[in-house]
């Protein structure tokens, strides 16, 4: 297929209006008044005065939170790097580090289980990038994402078991709502990443095919065009990657799982900063993260607006055995201060700046 042939389709004055709607900075209230009522509570059953006083906020506290927000930073350059490198150069850094801005934006504004792929999708379109490359940003990142949790996660349960899936957890028998959750949730991101791989790597033709044939089924008749269209990505996905070398994949792995093991590391480094008895042994170090990426896998499906409220309440109570219940309300606001709401405050400064400038630019791209 030639490049003028594999071009990104236009995008429709519905789906643009569908990503401004989204993308909307009124939305942002909403998931701030979550939060609000999310603290609300923490304070109401959780807030200890005396527990509070007893954080020694020192320069070592300090140190330990500026290491923190300096991996929030690493964090954003792994993902930025990642999409460079998926898009072989097309963007700047300086233009992937715009681009990831929007996506965290926009994930701050839905519910964690949607979102993020359409807005990729949406914005890689709008920055003119080709289809095949386009196809390739979007599915690789999504087989590329699940993957890291769907790998590592069983490594992690057979050095520490059951109790790292929650506080108090003897036995994978212990089936309560956090564990139990858990189980179904990580199923269902495991069948999800093998259809991917298959479809995406070891037979994306089967993919198009099934696609196709779904799409000629009456009952699907309306979404007949989307179907043939996600086919033509897939094998468009596939080819691009199976075109590249070896250092173009242990490239974006391993900005992968910079990206995501840093999101977690930087909690490590407030519990460290607010409870200076933490110990810091390596072992008590990756069971603490062990943790925390357990109860990412069990609020993958958040039906708040990236989270918000869950994760604050959420995370006191993972932590709650290395971290005294009222210092817990603190290291979780901290946290989603930094890498939550810091990112609605960035995304309100930027996402104006290039919504206008694409529109800009539409507007100059329509003969007089």
């Amino acid at each position: 297929m030639s490049q003028d042939i594999s071009d990104n389709p236009p995008i429709s004055q519905e789906e643009e209006q569908k990503f401004l709607r989204s993308m909307r900075l009124s939305r942002m209230i909403f998931p701030i008044l979550i939060g609000v009522v999310a603290v609300g509570y923490l304070f109401y059953y959780q807030f200890d005065a005396e527990k509070f006083r007893e954080i020694h906020w020192s320069g070592t506290a300090f140190i330990w939170l500026g290491i923190s927000l300096a991996l929030l930073i690493a964090r954003h350059f792994c993902y930025s790097y990642r999409l460079l490198v998926l898009t072989r150069g097309y963007f700047s850094y300086r233009k992937c580090l715009e681009l990831m801005v929007l996506w965290e934006f926009s994930s701050a504004l839905t519910p964690t289980s949607k979102g993020g792929p359409f807005v990729m999708l949406f914005v890689l379109t709008k920055e003119k990038l080709q289809a095949g490359k386009t196809a390739t940003a979007v599915f690789y990142t999504m087989v590329l994402d699940s993957g890291f949790f769907v790998i590592s996660l069983p490594l992690l349960l057979l050095i520490y078991g059951p109790s790292m899936l929650y506080p108090g957890m003897n036995s994978y028998q212990d089936v309560g709502l956090a564990s139990g959750t858990f189980f179904v949730t990580f199923a269902m991101m495991l069948v999800y990443w093998a259809f991917m791989v298959f479809f995406l790597i070891i037979n994306p033709k089967a993919a198009n095919a099934l696609l196709q044939w779904l799409a000629r089924l009456p009952i699907l008749k309306r979404f007949s065009e989307k179907l043939i269209f996600l086919g033509e990505e897939f094998s468009l996905a596939a080819r691009e990657m199976r075109s590249q070398n070896w250092s173009y994949h242990v490239k974006v792995i391993l900005a992968t799982i910079g990206s995501w093991a840093t999101k977690f590391l930087m909690i490590n480094c407030i519990i460290i900063a607010l409870v200076p008895s933490t110990p810091l042994d390596g072992a008590t170090q990756v069971f603490i993260y062990a943790r925390l990426v357990a109860m990412f896998i069990i609020l993958t499906f958040s039906p708040t607006p990236g989270g918000a409220g869950l994760y604050e309440i959420a995370l006191a109570s993972f932590i709650s055995d290395y971290v005294p219940a009222g210092v817990g309300m603190v290291v979780a606001l901290i946290w989603r201060g930094m890498s939550y709401y810091g990112y609605l405050l960035l995304g309100a400064v930027v996402v104006p700046g290039w919504i206008a400038s694409r529109l800009r630019k539409r507007t100059a791209d329509v003969p007089a």
